[in-house]
């Protein structure tokens, strides 16, 4: 998520190109919100007439936070007040993105729903 918007590999809006396939199209931002997005995600496909969600992860909150902090942890020692700005502004943004990741969560298993279809829609 740190090359968003700066042409990284994967950088195109993808939530836009699913959004009118899916009955929703959701974005993690941070660590803490990964449990809490895909119950949504499941409780939306279930609920209704069940369909497909899509869920945009980016590889940065997928890894431990030793292996993104190695990536993006930025210079060992800065230099100059350029560097000691970019040092700050990354260890910011792995505070920030790692900020609540080890609270506990809510992780009771979501209500199984099976749609039946009434004798009147079969017949």
């Amino acid at each position: 998520s740190l090359g968003q918007g700066r042409g990284a590999l994967q950088d195109i809006d993808q939530l836009s190109l699913v959004s009118s396939l899916c009955k929703a199209a959701l974005a993690v931002r941070a660590v803490r919100d990964i449990v809490p997005t895909l119950r949504q995600a499941i409780a939306t496909a279930q609920s209704g007439t069940p369909g497909p969600v899509f869920v945009e992860l980016p590889i940065d909150i997928l890894y431990p936070f030793h292996v993104v902090e190695k990536e993006v942890g930025g210079p060992k020692s800065a230099r100059g007040l350029r560097g000691k700005v970019v040092k700050w502004y990354l260890q910011n943004y792995l505070r920030n993105l790692f900020a609540g990741a080890w609270e506990p969560r809510d992780v009771v298993p979501l209500p199984v729903r099976v749609p039946l279809a009434t004798e009147d829609e079969v017949g």
